[in-house]
């Protein structure tokens, strides 16, 4: 009597007579239900896998091809390696007329010093350029106790090899140190130096980030993904924040593309990091007596105040300001017209 009163009870309160709430889920059922969520979140993860797969397979292709054409873009230059007293020196003579050093910035190269000219049209081609990759650049060697004024008496050696007696000397960006010191140390060689946003005194950039600068496809995989961060590491944002799309897609093609491969480059922009940038600061700009043009950005600071500082000491110096940053955008017109009337000036045949 008192079994069937309690099993009454307990269906009144809506227990099965195992004492368990009615409608919960048994072991059985519960197990099924696992299973379809792991199931699930496989199916996802393997298709978020596959994808990502499908990314870097596509991306490393792209890669490949940019880095061929790299390759084959630099295997197309005609060059000359000189074996001097301070290693190979890669280098190119192009043109006839007054003789032009171009003394390259970072990342740069054989190539990136003819670009200034062919690409970035700051200069006219009616001059006798020699191009050359610095040290450590491309192919030519980093002898041991690199510095700016070793690579200019390596210009000396490379012009005496040559037999051109007198050059203009123009330095961009990281090739301003050794430019300089050129001109300190062999003024009879000497026309005339040109600094076109060159390395100023004072505090320097931050680097190229040592992980990007010594693998191709990690750099080339920064240039394409985040540009904004390469960009920034040359033009300060207020700089930046006045481009348009089109001189971005310019600056990144032809300042950061055009350094591929990285890995073959990456000794000089060691050797510039540690070296031609910050000896800047130890340049007796005082004792370059030859005439020296100064081209600098406006709308940079950094480089305003270190252009200022070196026309100040420099005795016999013009400086031209302009907007643009460190690129100078926007007055490849005015760079041109201005170098031009400095090289006729002092030039071997005004003389």
């Amino acid at each position: 009597m008192m079994v069937r009163e309690q099993i009454r009870s307990d269906q009144a309160k809506g227990l099965p007579a195992e004492g368990r709430p009615a409608g919960s889920p048994t072991h059985e059922s519960q197990v099924p239900r696992k299973r379809k969520i792991k199931r699930v979140v496989l199916i996802v993860l393997g298709v978020l896998g596959l994808i990502l797969l499908a990314v870097l397979v596509v991306g490393f292709i792209l890669f490949r091809q940019d880095l061929r054409e790299a390759r084959s873009r630099l295997a197309s230059i005609p060059t000359t390696i000189y074996t001097s007293q301070y290693g190979d020196m890669q280098y190119r003579v192009v043109g006839s007329g007054p003789a032009v050093l171009i003394s390259h910035g970072i990342t740069g190269g054989v190539d990136q010093a003819e670009y200034l000219v062919t690409r970035w049209r700051n200069l006219k081609e009616q001059y006798r350029f020699l191009y050359m990759s610095r040290f450590g650049y491309l192919k030519s060697a980093v002898p041991a106790g690199a510095t700016p004024r070793l690579q200019a008496a390596a210009y000396k050696d490379l012009l005496d090899h040559l037999g051109i007696e007198r050059v203009t000397v123009v330095g961009n960006s990281a090739g301003g140190a050794s430019a300089m010191w050129f001109a300190i140390d062999y003024p009879e060689r000497t026309n005339g130096l040109i600094l076109i946003s060159s390395a100023v005194p004072g505090p320097q950039v931050d680097p190229i980030p040592k992980l990007v600068r010594e693998h191709d496809f990690i750099y080339w995989a920064a240039v394409k993904s985040a540009p904004d961060m390469l960009v920034g590491l040359l033009l300060p944002k207020e700089v930046r924040a006045t481009l348009t799309d089109d001189e971005k897609d310019f600056i990144v093609e032809n300042a950061f593309m055009a350094a591929l491969p990285i890995s073959e480059r990456t000794d000089g922009i060691v050797f510039d990091n540690e070296h031609s940038n910050p000896g800047v600061n130890d340049v007796p700009f005082e004792r370059i007596a030859v005439p020296t043009l100064i081209f600098q950005a406006l709308d940079d600071p950094r480089e305003l105040r270190g252009g200022r500082e070196m026309a100040r000491r420099i005795p016999d110096s013009e400086f031209i300001g302009l907007t643009g940053g460190h690129f100078l955008l926007r007055h490849k017109a005015e760079i041109r017209a201005a170098t031009a009337e400095f090289i006729a000036k002092h030039s071997d045949e005004s003389r």
